[in-house]
């Protein structure tokens, strides 16, 4: 488990080189050799603070991906709206978010890391997410027993599936249709809050 830096300036380089490199040559050709290069830092400063690339690339992501409260604005659509968004965001807008899927992978067959990488951003952004999902539901718009993991690996799943494989169109349309799969066939016939102009 990487441990906070004591240098906030060289961690903070770090961490910015990381993300560099990861733009540059993906996450299979990522070392601690290149990020030290990059950072102007000796490899045993890096190995001070992280174990290896693997906890290096998450804490990197981490540092920049999105996880927020969503606002309870007393509209369903609108704040879930903002969660898809965030979600897409995560996984469309940087240089590098094509690392995390093949981090993921190499991860998985180490337990720690991966617990390293759900703990650094995804239940923080998963537990903010659930909240507004539990709102929705408290409205009536989506059943009492939604299940807040299944609807956020609906979304995530069908970003980071365009994303990596398909190539399909990741835009405000998707994100429309993804929130309408949820509150038209989730919310089981419930009344359904809109933003003033949205389409049924």
């Amino acid at each position: 488990m990487s441990a906070t830096p004591r240098g906030p300036r060289a961690a903070t380089a770090i961490l910015a080189a990381t993300r560099d490199v990861l733009s540059e040559i993906g996450y299979r050709g990522l070392t601690v050799e290149a990020v030290a290069a990059r950072a102007k830092v000796g490899k045993a400063t890096i190995y001070r603070w992280w174990s290896g690339k693997e906890e290096l690339a998450v804490d990197a992501l981490a540092a920049v991906f999105e996880a927020e409260e969503i606002a309870d604005v007393g509209d369903t659509r609108q704040e879930l709206r903002r969660a898809v968004q965030m979600t897409m965001d995560n996984y469309t807008g940087h240089a590098f978010d094509l690392a995390l899927p093949a981090l993921a992978s190499d991860c998985a067959t180490d337990p720690t890391l991966l617990e390293h990488l759900r703990g650094r951003f995804l239940r923080r952004k998963r537990e903010f997410v659930a909240a507004a999902l539990h709102r929705a539901a408290d409205r009536g718009d989506l059943p009492s027993d939604v299940d807040t993991d299944l609807v956020q690996d609906v979304w995530a799943g069908t970003i980071v599936y365009r994303r990596v494989i398909s190539g399909g169109p990741l835009d405000a349309q998707l994100v429309e249709s993804l929130l309408d799969l949820v509150l038209r066939d989730g919310g089981a016939g419930a009344p359904r809050h809109r933003s003033p102009g949205t389409a049924p």
